[in-house]
């Protein structure tokens, strides 16, 4: 069984080990509290730690004295410790912790990402460590078991269909195979006490004289594929292994070579090696194709949405409202159906990767309930939800992925059914003291799914029926992107229904469980405090059409904004004017997005007095322009086109 890592935390105050220890959540580590300098001594006999973290200023025993007697104590003299402090912040204390024997020190309030950063680091050491103690003994035992087994050697050589020898750590030959011998022509006694030079013509051992000189410098196997000339003329290519004999006081006594002939292995190979390179190229062009296709399609869409919901806002005749309303809703099918085919393609290339966040659940459930109302009213139809009470209100996973896969089912329902309605029921099915895993039910009085129907569910581009498509429209994709998210939340997904009686789609899905207290009063206070404050906005961006469809929402909303054709201009108007924020395109002529984003960091970098200006990417590229990239470019956030203008209102939190 793996040993369970263990990292000591020592602080007086039971509110900062709890929120070192929310810190630590995302690491496999069990963190043990000490409330003293006295305590951790004591835990330190019993437990072995992978890192300690330790508050300076505790009553009866600091920190400085705390570390020192740990480097007193051979078990704990070379644990790694972190100081953290809330009250030193100068070289003297600095040096004083490091000289006590520390490895680093954190002020408080700390930087969340600089501890986890320097954690991760610590706990990598630590495990590297451990493989080593682990490789190094497993070592030691197959060496006596080289010495032990050593008088059966011979027999052993004998009996091996490759090419089998071995020498003394001097490089003279002490035995061979049969296979080995006749393949150069030389009879077995008389290879005994040669070396390479002896025992064959010059140049043909020269690469394996390379391999043996560098086990000899480095005491580990090497391995190598070379080709070997034989003594009818004809050349094969031979897998070398040679190995180091290694006695009991880690010197080298020997070494033993095997080599196989994988000459007509190598031509398949080859063949395999090129097939592969043709299916990455496959893979890199559908990667590009669907980049750029994200981009030019997302673009003239956040075009003919963001004027359609500009163009409803003036005078129209109930007519032209109507015909206003087809567009939109037509639009909205579209994008929802490119949305569902290029999540579904960054999910086969394993692109999507989950957020862990704290959320409220009943919170997300009322937010799509109310989303999808609207269209269930329309038909006639009830939709209405129920959480158990026993599922605690605060916890951590990815709510937007799980709001999609809810979004999916009862858009479904929707379209499905008729008279009646849908309810949407969320259970507990098990719960741990750190986890609970959940089970969702979208149950409708649809239409069912007849047994042939259900084996079609679930599958890429399928719906149950050819009809349904024509019909109902649809990519035939939202049930196995939910599917696929289901099972990265370690879930599950399926169906119970009967043609003509409803159906119940259901998933599960495990989610962490959040120390967070929630409450109301918080978001309504920052939603004034934003509405209040009217900012001053950049907006880069090259497309005529989405300049006027955001400044319009900007201006809408109250603020001032300026518009920047490209990067090169952007990085010139933030040198000469003040901004709260600025949203930047990605693709852009003269200089796109990301250049941009670099010149304004490193100006900021090179003179402190410019203060950090929020830089949130406004693109069409959904698949490249990942949050995740643009965080690791120096931005600090994502909205992606076609916007709502609740999205916008959400990134402008973000202005300094």
């Amino acid at each position: 069984m793996t040993e369970e890592t263990k990292i000591l935390i020592v602080d007086d105050k039971v509110e900062n080990l709890i929120a070192l220890e929310r810190l630590m959540v995302d690491f496999d580590v069990k963190p043990i509290r000490a409330l003293s300098g006295n305590q951790a001594l004591q835990l330190t006999l019993n437990h072995n730690f992978a890192l300690a973290l330790v508050d300076v200023q505790m009553p009866d025993m600091d920190g400085y004295e705390t570390v020192v007697l740990m480097r007193s104590n051979a078990a704990t003299r070379h644990l790694p410790v972190i100081f953290v402090s809330a009250i030193y912040h100068e070289d003297f204390h600095v040096v004083k912790g490091l000289e006590s024997g520390a490895v680093d020190f954190i002020s408080k309030p700390i930087n969340p990402k600089i501890l986890q950063g320097k954690i991760r680091v610590f706990l990598d050491l630590y495990h590297q460590k451990r493989q080593l103690e682990s490789e190094i003994s497993e070592r030691v035992k197959m060496q006596k078991s080289l010495e032990q087994s050593n008088f059966l050697l011979n027999s052993l050589l004998q009996s091996i269909p490759d090419l089998v020898y071995y020498k003394s750590a001097s490089g003279q030959y002490l035995g061979c195979n049969k296979t080995f011998a006749s393949s150069f022509g030389i009879a077995e006694n008389q290879i005994i006490g040669k070396t390479n030079a002896e025992a064959f013509p010059e140049g043909v051992m020269v690469e394996l004289n390379q391999l043996e000189q560098q086990l000899k410098e480095t005491m580990l196997t090497v391995e190598k594929e070379l080709w070997m000339p034989l003594t009818d003329g004809s050349k094969v290519l031979l897998d070398y292994r040679i190995n180091p004999l290694i006695n009991l006081n880690g010197e080298l006594t020997g070494m033993i070579g095997i080599a196989r002939d994988t000459t007509e292995r190598h031509s398949d190979k080859l063949a395999l090696q090129q097939a592969k390179d043709d299916a990455d190229a496959a893979n890199m062009a559908k990667s590009m194709f669907l980049a750029n296709m994200s981009h030019e399609i997302r673009t003239p869409m956040n075009g003919i949405i963001g004027m359609t919901d500009i163009l409803m806002e003036t005078d129209l005749s109930p007519e032209q409202v109507d015909f206003l309303q087809i567009i939109k809703l037509s639009g909205d099918n579209l994008l929802s159906i490119i949305n569902d085919i290029l999540d579904f393609s960054k999910i086969e290339a394993g692109k999507i990767t989950l957020e862990k966040i704290d959320f409220d659940l009943s919170e997300k459930i009322n937010e799509t309930i109310k989303l999808l109302n609207y269209q269930a009213q329309k038909k006639g139809l009830y939709l209405r939800s129920k959480i158990s009470p026993e599922i605690p209100r605060a916890l951590i996973g990815d709510p937007l992925r799980t709001k999609q896969i809810l979004i999916n089912l009862i858009n479904n329902a929707i379209k499905f059914t008729n008279a009646g309605g849908i309810s949407c029921e969320i259970d507990l099915l098990e719960k741990s003291s750190r986890k609970v895993k959940l089970i969702f039910r979208v149950i409708d009085s649809g239409i069912g799914i007849s047994e042939a129907g259900k084996n079609k569910l679930f599958k890429s581009f399928s719906q149950t029926d050819d009809s349904i498509a024509r019909k109902f429209g649809g990519s035939g994709l939202g049930l196995t992107i939910s599917k696929r998210l289901a099972e990265l939340m370690q879930g599950e997904i399926g169906v119970d229904s009967e043609e003509g009686k409803g159906s119940t789609f259901w998933f599960t899905a495990v989610l962490n469980l959040s120390e967070s207290i929630m409450t109301d009063t918080k978001p309504t206070l920052d939603k004034s405090a934003s509405e209040i404050r009217k900012l001053h906005i950049l907006l880069a961006e090259d497309n005529p059409i989405n300049q006027r469809v955001a400044v319009y929402n900007l201006t809408k909303l109250g603020h001032k904004v300026d518009i920047a054709e490209n990067g090169q201009t952007a990085c010139d108007l933030t040198r000469t004017n003040r901004y709260d924020i600025v949203l930047m395109d990605i693709q852009m002529p003269v200089m796109d997005g990301l250049e941009a984003t670099h010149v304004i960091r490193q100006r900021e970098k090179d003179n402190s007095d410019t203060g950090y200006l929020p830089i949130i990417a406004m693109t069409a590229d959904a698949v490249k322009g990942n949050m995740e990239l643009f965080i690791q470019k120096g931005m600090d956030g994502y909205i992606s086109k076609p916007f709502k203008i609740s999205d916008l209102e959400t990134v402008l939190k973000l202005a300094r």
